[in-house]
Formats: structure tokens, C-alpha cells, sequence
């Protein structure tokens, strides 16, 4: 009997998604959210897309701009998914814990950095074409700066990875439904008319 419920069980969690739903298309929000078991949130989070290396984008000026010379560049990209946010100031938390002065903003682009007397470094967010792209650009200064990079450059692409993945899914799962961005455009655009 307990293997016919555990076989079960994953279906009903699908189910009263599925009814969650209909719900929100209907009436624009659920009254009372199905709450995914422990094993389903577990499979999203080790199933959840990682981010992939890129080339720091063309796109993101202020970071290729900030400056004359770079010891280090890296980036990091992962694709948008429907109802996540655009605007790069959503995506500041991915520097999590850290409370990094905005060095500039341009476009899709925001420019987080610090400089101090060991190096200086700029952290870009740009969310453009359907992606959100975490750049590094760093500079160092003299032999300080060296040794303490090459103790962080081990760490910083996991950190990275990490924290931007982190966010998206955070934000991911944080965005409105199909059905809740229906309902609202639905609503916004007021009553149709009727096609004959």
C-alpha cells in the first residue's frame, strides 16, 4: 500500500498544480497555494538550468569601459524565463550579502564595483535579448593584489555561478504565473469586443 501512495503522491502534487492554475486564469490569483513537497522542491533546485561561460558581451559598455587595462574578465549567462523581471535593478541581490556602491548605469546594464589598494573591480549586471549576463572585470595592483587574487580566482567562477543561479531561481520562482500575466493583461486592456 505504501508504494501505490508513493507513486501517487508526485501525481497529486501535479494535479493540485494544475488546479492552482485554472484558478489563477479564472480569478487572477490562488486562494490558498498547493506547497510543493520537500523531494519536488529538491529535484527544482539540483534541476534548476546552471549558468553557462560567456564572452563579457559587447553590450555591456560601462564593464568593457571601466578600465584602461584588465587583469581578469569573466562572465556568466543564463537565459530569462517568462515573467522574470527586465529591469537590472531587480537583479542587484545576485551580489547577495555584499553592499557594493553602483558604479554606473547604461541601458540594460547595471556597474557595481570597489577599488581598493590591492585591486579594483567592477561586477556588471546586464539583462538583455532575453538573458541576464554576471560579468567580472578586475585590475590589480602590485604584488598584494596578485597573491590575493590568486588565492580568490580559485573560488570566484563557483561563487559566481552560484550566486547568479541563486537569484534566477529566486526571481524565477517569485515571477507571476502564465495564468496571473493573463489575468492582469486581460484586465488592463479592458473588455473585447466580440469577433463575428
Amino acid at each position: 500500500m505504501s508504494r501505490v501512495r508513493r507513486g501517487v503522491r508526485p501525481v497529486g502534487d501535479a494535479a493540485e498544480e494544475v488546479f492552482d492554475n485554472i484558478e489563477r486564469a479564472v480569478v487572477g490569483r490562488v486562494q490558498a497555494p498547493a506547497r510543493r513537497s520537500r523531494r519536488v522542491r529538491l529535484l527544482n533546485r539540483l534541476s534548476w538550468p546552471r549558468p553557462r561561460a560567456v564572452a563579457l558581451p559587447t553590450g555591456a559598455r560601462p564593464a568593457q569601459q571601466a578600465f584602461a587595462r584588465t587583469d581578469f574578465r569573466d562572465a556568466w549567462q543564463m537565459d530569462l524565463l517568462p515573467g522574470m523581471p527586465e529591469e537590472p535593478a531587480a537583479w542587484e541581490g545576485v551580489l547577495r550579502g555584499a553592499s557594493f556602491p553602483v558604479a554606473g548605469r547604461a541601458g540594460g546594464e547595471i556597474l557595481l564595483g570597489r577599488d581598493a589598494r590591492h585591486l579594483d573591480f567592477r561586477a556588471s549586471i546586464l539583462v538583455a535579448d532575453g538573458r541576464v549576463t554576471l560579468g567580472t572585470v578586475v585590475r590589480l595592483h602590485g604584488l598584494n593584489g596578485r597573491l590575493y587574487f590568486a588565492a580568490v580566482r580559485r573560488v570566484h567562477p563557483f561563487m559566481a555561478r552560484t550566486m547568479l543561479r541563486r537569484t534566477h531561481r529566486r526571481l524565477a520562482l517569485a515571477a507571476p504565473a502564465a495564468g496571473e500575466r493573463e489575468w492582469r493583461r486581460a484586465r488592463s486592456e479592458g473588455p473585447r469586443d466580440p469577433v463575428r
